[in-house]
This record gives C-alpha cells, structure tokens and sequence, in this order.
C-alpha cells in the first residue's frame, strides 16, 4: 500500500526534474565562494525579494541565529511571538549562541501587536534589555499557517526603524505567504534579514537563503563559517533548489488540496463530536479535538488506510 504522508511540508521529496538538474549542475569552490550555480541563486533571490545579496545555508535554523548573532550583543532582547519557531523550535539556540532573551508579544495568528510593541519598547529604557531585534514568522506555523499580511510587516518595521530596531523575518513557508496573498515579493523594503526554505513544500531536498545587505552577508558568511555551514561543491544541492523556486506556482495547488480535504471534513458532521478542522487558507489542516477524544487512536486509524499524520 503506498503511503500518503501529511504530517508536514518537510516530508515532501525532490522529483526526477529536481534531482536531474544536480546532474548537470555547474560546480566550483563555494567556500572561496567560486561555485556559479551557489552564485548565480543568491543573485536571484535577492533581486526576487528585493535585497541586495544572499547566503546560501544549509537549514532555516542556521539562516535565524546567524541573523540574531549579527542583530544583537550578549544579554539585548528579541521580540517575538509566544509560539515562534524561532524561540520554540530552534534547541535553544539564541540563547546559547547569541545570549539574548525573548520578549513575547501577543498576535492575532502571527501579527505582532503594533500597540503592544510600542508600549514594550517604552518602559524597556531603564531596567530592562535593549530591545535590539523584532523577530516575525510568515506564514506563522502555530496559527495553522496563517498569512501575515505584507502591509501589517511593512508597518511594524517602519515603527522599527524610526528606533533603531532591527527586523529579521523567519520566512521558512514565505512562498507560502506571497503567493497565497498575491503581495509584492519586496521584502527587502521591510525587513533588514530574511530567511526562507527550499525544503518546505517547494520541493528541494536540502538549503534555506538568508538574504540581507551586502554588509550582513559579508558578515554572515563569516558566521556560517563558524557554526560549520561553509560547503564546497555546494552546487549539486544549490541546482535543485533553484529548479524547485522556479515550480513555485505549484505551492497554490497544495492550498487547493488543502482547502479540498478540509471541505471535506467539515461536510462530515459524524466528525463533529470529536474534532473541529481549522484551516487558514494556505497548506496546512489543524484538527482541534475535543476533551476526552482519542487523537492517537485517530492517528492510527488513519495510517491503517495508508495516511500518515501528525
């Protein structure tokens, strides 16, 4: 019986015309930054998001703390979500690496609350942290996805640069967002560091783009020297990264299937004593289930018919 796998974007795999451009993929020394086909997908994400250079790394984890150590000094503050991944999902990292502490604001599924930030930012002069860097997550993975609209970013770093604040976009499902929101792709116009997956429903196997001004970068490569991110012939991985951002239309086609099972679901009523769908318009379905229902016996059921889920 062969497997249907939702239990994430990350499990999706590379097809025959993904892996056969790493055939023929042009290669060179990326750590001398000598590898053109490593180069030439830096040129075109930073012209596609409005940014002056980018930096080919080998996860969204390792683009994010680059971008927090280059933001922030030992013991400043990071706001952020209560449910980012970036506090949440990331082992630790900022604290370990960077040594900053994080400053939860509320959000209505991944806004930060402008207000709120204002207020923060305020009564931080005295006897708390500097607040050095706002840190936003689109799509935002612990709101089912949800979009963050570019207008509410665009407002929250324009506040950001009237004090000063650095603003780092975790843009792991970015694609996710423009394309389900038809916006702009100048995300260089607000925000200072941005990162966002090639193995996220795009299809590649390995890498993520961290993009920034060509100081950042210069100063990120350094960076992911350090953490033990520099690759040499990187560009057998590089190719099929830059095959799965030309597909990229075909991420609407994961919103449609999406919005198909969850139509589905909801038409069911026989389901409404155990779960409740939630599903906020691009790739992901959440099921809410009520108090007392088993969601591991769900979960097993529905691998004894070929699907897996999580």
């Amino acid at each position: 019986m062969k497997l249907i796998d939702l239990r994430s974007d990350t499990v999706t795999k590379p097809d025959k015309n993904i892996i056969e451009e790493a055939l023929h993929a042009e290669l060179g020394d990326d750590e001398y930054g000598e590898d053109p086909t490593v180069n030439n997908l830096q040129e075109k994400c930073a012209e596609l998001l409005g940014f002056e250079s980018g930096l080919f790394v080998s996860s969204g984890l390792m683009g994010n703390q680059i971008s927090l150590l280059i933001h922030n000094s030992p013991g400043t503050e990071v706001i952020t979500t209560s449910d980012s991944h970036i506090k949440n999902y990331e082992h630790g990292a900022a604290s370990f690496l960077s040594r900053v502490q994080f400053r939860e604001i509320d959000h209505k599924e991944g806004a930060l609350n402008l207000d709120t930030i204002k207020s923060v930012y305020e009564k931080s002069k005295v006897h708390k942290p500097q607040i050095k860097t706002i840190a936003q997550e689109n799509t935002h993975l612990a709101s089912g996805g949800s979009i963050v609209s570019y207008n509410h970013l665009a407002e929250v770093h324009s506040f950001a640069k009237e004090k000063g604040i650095n603003v780092h976009i975790d843009g792991a499902r970015l694609w996710h967002a423009i394309l389900g929101e038809g916006s702009t792709t100048n995300y260089g116009n607000i925000s200072d560091s941005l990162t966002f997956c090639f193995s996220k429903a795009l299809g590649a196997p390995i890498g993520s783009m961290l993009l920034g001004s060509k100081a950042f970068i210069t100063e990120a490569r350094e960076y992911r020297k350090i953490l033990g991110g520099g690759m040499r012939q990187v560009g057998v991985i590089a190719s099929m990264a830059n095959k799965s951002l030309d597909l990229r239309e075909r991420i609407l086609e994961d919103h449609q299937k999406a919005k198909d099972i969850f139509d589905f679901i909801s038409e069911k009523q026989e389901f409404d004593d155990f779960f409740k769908a939630e599903y906020k318009n691009t790739n992901m379905i959440f099921l809410k289930f009520s108090d007392g229902a088993n969601s591991q016996n769900f979960i097993k059921n529905l691998e004894k018919e070929g699907v897996l889920s999580d």
